[in-house]
């Protein structure tokens, strides 16, 4: 079992008593809660990047009983952003309030999402240039393979087709340079029928997802991938 894997497995974790919860996690919350989930108690937050521990203090807030965006007091690091909690007056009366920066460098904001086209080039669509890739007209310039999917739920063969997307991402205060930039590229798949334990029921199955596509890999061998791999 890799690091990840021990990791997963350890947030799974989660002790939920009278007093106390506790369950592991990566982030920093250290915040006074005016009360907590549809429960006139306060709370206090404790999270230290590793876990996070919450205490019931013995008190009621009277008029805070059907709360569910509780006003808070305190500091947070998460979403790679530092916030400090002004408090507020709750969902009934606007919501809970903040102020939040982006952590320099470490805050990426999305630049571009390209799709490849069947003659072989990228077509690309930034902030300035929308080019709603969703549509049909785009659907029909695009490169497409397509493959029998076998479902694991009952080992049927769906016909399913797939397409390349690529995104990319930079580092705020570094947009100006690629050199530190996050590239993923992905294959985006369509299935002609439902996938997955759901399909059937009012839930519905899976009819398309993205799975991401490892370096030098062509698109036909990560849908095979993905197939060994994921269970939908």
């Amino acid at each position: 079992m890799n690091l990840k894997e021990k990791w997963n497995k350890l947030r799974k974790y989660t002790y939920e008593g009278k007093w106390i919860s506790f369950y592991f996690s990566n982030i920093f919350n250290l915040t006074y809660e005016h009360c907590g989930y549809f429960n006139s108690r306060p709370n206090l937050r404790l999270a230290l990047v590793f876990f996070n521990l919450t205490i019931r203090l013995p008190w009621h807030n009277k008029g805070w009983e059907d709360e569910c965006d509780s006003p808070s007091y305190g500091i947070a690091i998460h979403n790679n952003t530092f916030w400090i909690y002004t408090g507020g007056k709750g969902n009934m009366n606007g919501g809970s309030t903040w102020i939040t920066w982006d952590i320099p460098f470490i805050t990426h904001n999305w630049v571009r999402t390209s799709i490849l086209l069947k003659d072989g080039t990228w077509e690309h669509e930034t902030k300035g240039n929308r080019k709603e890739f969703y549509n049909d007209e785009w659907k029909e310039k695009q490169a497409t393979w397509t493959y029998l999917y076998t479902d694991k739920y009952d080992n049927t063969e769906i016909p399913t087709r797939i397409y390349v997307a690529e995104r990319e991402w930079r580092p705020k205060w570094l947009m100006w340079t690629s050199r530190f930039a996050k590239v993923r590229r992905t294959i985006d798949v369509h299935f002609d029928k439902e996938v997955g334990g759901r399909k059937g029921s009012w839930k519905g199955g899976t009819i398309g997802c993205g799975y991401n596509m490892l370096p030098n890999e062509e698109p036909l061998d990560c849908l095979k991938r993905m197939e060994k791999e994921r269970n939908l």
